[in-house]
């Protein structure tokens, strides 16, 4: 998958799950633990779009970050969620326009597509941005803004 098609699904709210006939993002984020354990674990496994509901129950969790190259040295990283926040002219909790911030440790992160994995939840993809001084720890940041 290239990506400008990586960022046209993230992005854009085309994501794969319509396409695999998935509930919709939402009701995946909302209701993951409450569902039958077979959907549940197709869950846990498939790419959805990011949305708010996904993310504000799980700051301070750790998230596995594997930047998608397509190589066999695709790097992978700990995320902690450090906030999830409204985006400068969106309604305030807006499920599909807003920023998540992570913080990591042990390396010079660097901007790029990853998959985030997260045990119980839906993986996402979605570009992130490092931002603050260069060194062994580091904030990155993603932006979600889209129409529903």
């Amino acid at each position: 998958m290239s990506r400008r098609a990586v960022m046209a699904s993230a992005l854009g709210g085309l994501g794969i799950a319509a396409a695999a006939g998935l509930p919709a993002a939402p009701a995946i984020a909302r209701g993951v633990a409450g569902i039958a354990p077979s959907v549940r674990d197709n869950a846990a496994s498939a790419t959805v779009d990011a949305v708010r509901s996904l993310f504000t129950p799980a700051v301070g969790r750790t998230f596995r970050a594997t930047e998608s190259g397509g190589g066999a040295s695709d790097r992978t990283i700990d995320l902690v969620l450090s906030a999830v926040e409204d985006i400068a002219d969106s309604a305030p909790g807006d499920e599909n326009r807003f920023l998540l911030l992570f913080t990591t440790s042990g390396f010079t992160a660097s901007d790029g597509i990853y998959t985030l994995r997260r045990s119980g939840a839906p993986q996402v993809t979605l570009f992130l941005s490092a931002i603050g001084p260069r060194g062994l720890t580091r904030a990155m940041q993603a932006v979600v803004s889209r129409t529903a």
